[in-house]
């Protein structure tokens, strides 16, 4: 049975644009009823500021696209860690940005439609806009008004089908964008996974927003990470869903690599392939390093030496120490395994 979450926006969190001829006096957001807070990833409230990640396929734009943000509770009131500062808050908030509310899409009394999906280990939340006008809005606004206790009738969970909210077509090859509060809880999640030994590895990265990083998210980042281009060729060969594009583990996972976006490389399949046997590798400064056994080859006079495309953000960009596991153990090793 389908499950939405429907959400009555109000000026406040419209940044109050009414206040200041139609721009935003502070950051828009959706204030997330706590009565409803099952129906997101679970929130500490004794963790100062827990935060979470969360999937959002706008269902209003013209290509379907995850966009990854995060869900924040501002729970200074009720955290064990002592709050220093004025106004101590109570609230869970879903920040808005550029790619679920390009050009300040939504406005106040408008309903926000939040419908849950699983695709592959991931949970995905579909976010459709319904204005006054718009079919379903008297019938959804009868509902709040019947079934939200609150005062201002604006959150409730639906649950059954509605046929006016369309379902968007996403699978695990659905394009991901990173908005700036969830880079940098990628940040703050990679160096923690990363300041631990390799025998935590594993919990650390169960322990951390549940799915956020695994096999299936990890392709997703890498190739968001690299522009959907290989890091060497900055090529990429595409018919509709059909791809040569992967994301190669520096360290592999047969080694105990981590699904960490900073583990990754994009690369076509060949080279993805030469990379897991050891034909090249990769120096500190993201040179590729042909192996001396192909030096009469044309594969080594078209990549030795050749600078890799580095993404920008710092947590994508290949870790170092894995680029040295790789040249040390892996770098080669197709040429020990032709003698044995």
């Amino acid at each position: 049975m389908a499950q939405y979450y429907v959400h009555k926006v109000g000026s406040q969190e419209m940044g109050s644009v009414e206040r200041n001829n139609g721009l935003p006096q502070r950051g828009r957001y959706f204030l997330i009823s706590k009565r409803c807070l099952d129906f997101f990833p679970h929130l500490s409230s004794v963790a100062l500021n827990d935060k979470a990640p969360v999937f959002i396929v706008p269902t209003y734009v013209g290509n379907n696209i995850r966009v990854l943000c995060t869900i924040d509770y501002h729970n200074q009131k009720h955290s064990l860690i002592d709050y220093v500062g004025n106004n101590p808050r109570d609230e869970v908030r879903l920040y808005m940005n550029q790619q679920i509310d390009p050009n300040l899409y939504f406005k106040t009394d408008d309903l926000a439609v939040f419908e849950r999906f699983v695709i592959g280990s991931d949970v995905v939340y579909s976010l459709t806009r319904i204005s006054p006008t718009e079919e379903g809005y008297d019938f959804l606004l009868r509902y709040l008004s019947e079934n939200d206790r609150g005062p201002y009738y604006s959150n409730a969970i639906y649950e059954g089908e509605l046929i006016f909210i369309p379902k968007p077509s996403i699978d695990d090859n659905t394009p991901i964008s990173v908005s700036t509060e969830a880079e940098d809880y990628l940040k703050s999640a990679s160096t923690d996974i990363l300041s631990h030994e390799d025998d935590e590895t594993v919990i650390i990265e169960q322990q951390m927003g549940g799915q956020l990083f695994n096999s299936v998210t990890f392709r997703q980042f890498v190739l968001f990470a690299y522009e959907y281009k290989c890091a060497i060729t900055r090529k990429v060969i595409c018919y509709n869903d059909l791809c040569n594009l992967e994301a190669a583990h520096i360290k592999p996972q047969a080694h105990n690599g981590q699904f960490l976006p900073c583990n990754g490389i994009a690369m076509s399949r060949d080279l993805h392939f030469a990379f897991d046997k050891g034909f090249f590798t990769i120096d500190h400064n993201y040179n590729v390093l042909v192996a001396e056994e192909l030096i009469n080859t044309d594969f080594y006079k078209e990549y030795n030496g050749l600078k890799i495309f580095v993404p920008q953000v710092d947590f994508y960009k290949p870790n170092l120490s894995f680029l040295e596991y790789h040249r040390k153990y892996i770098f080669q090793t197709f040429a020990q395994i032709r003698r044995l």
